[in-house]
């Protein structure tokens, strides 16, 4: 294929990211990453496909056993309010994992055409944990960049934002993260930059600490690294540290517009979102 040669002038900041992903293999030198940026940016503007996650243990609401995505807030499933965010940016096609109580998902949305999309049910017959939920949407997802989110929290942050960081690092996994007050419960990370360093369950210091959202963007290679278990695994015990210490892992922060489901505290969560909608007019 013919070149041409350019002269281009661009700020040492940005500079420094292109030059990050040099590693003399896949990226030879300065000019063949700008060229695998551009070509990336141009092919890649808006993602198509994501995967939510909407299984685990169901818990008791309106004196029933549902879901937790299926909780209402304000008259409408938490789960309807991230799929309407997915398909306002452009995802045209989303993977639906359940699990127990999935027919109560499956008979909301159907086959997902009311929000302009199309959706997949994937359902697990056993709790598989995170990663293994993943893990069975193996050879649906596609080649290119994907989102994988939370179907029980509600996200009213800018998701695109996340998605062009994980383009423009060339990162294997990029997790929306926030700071929060309390971090007991949560995934807790450090940051080196925008690389992910470290994790911890359980951490001794749960004040202001950067946890995760539950909101992330995956590459498809990482399918190749999910563990294969028959117990459940956890993205944060396996396949996050692998990816730390590779420097493939990397998080984008956010400072508002992330509002969790609390099962120990499932009015006191809907108080809390409901409040938010309100206040963004949603």
């Amino acid at each position: 294929m013919a070149k041409e040669r350019l002269t281009i002038t661009l700020d040492k900041e940005v500079l420094k990211e292109v030059d990050a992903t040099i590693d003399s293999i896949n990226v030879r030198n300065r000019s063949h990453a700008i060229e695998k940026l551009l070509k990336t940016a141009l092919m890649q503007k808006t993602p198509k496909k994501a995967i939510v996650l909407a299984g685990g243990m169901p818990v008791k609401f309106e004196n029933k056993l549902i879901p937790k995505p299926m909780v209402l807030v304000d008259g409408k499933p938490i789960m309807e309010y991230v799929l309407q965010a997915l398909s306002k940016i452009g995802v045209s096609d989303v993977i639906v994992v359940a699990g127990e109580k999935a027919e109560e998902i499956t008979g909301y949305f159907g086959n997902g055409s009311s929000l302009g999309l199309k959706i997949t049910y994937l359902v697990e017959e056993k709790r598989r944990g995170t990663e293994g939920a993943l893990a069975l949407a193996k050879g649906l997802a596609g080649s290119d960049p994907f989102f994988v989110i939370n179907g029980d929290n509600l996200y009213l942050f800018d998701l695109l934002e996340v998605y062009k960081q994980h383009i423009n690092t060339q990162a294997s996994v990029t997790i929306a993260l926030t700071t929060a007050e309390k971090a007991t419960g949560f995934g807790v990370t450090k940051l080196d930059g925008f690389k992910v360093v470290a994790f911890s369950e359980k951490p001794e210091e749960t004040k202001n600490q950067l946890v995760s959202t539950g909101m992330y963007v995956f590459s498809s290679s990482v399918f190749d690294m999910l563990a294969q278990s028959e117990k459940p695994v956890m993205l944060e015990d396996s396949l996050f540290p692998k990816l730390a210490i590779i420097g493939k892992l990397y998080g984008y922060v956010v400072s508002e517009g992330w509002v969790p489901l609390d099962s120990s505290n499932i009015s006191g969560s809907i108080k809390a979102m409901s409040k938010y909608l309100h206040s963004k007019r949603f």
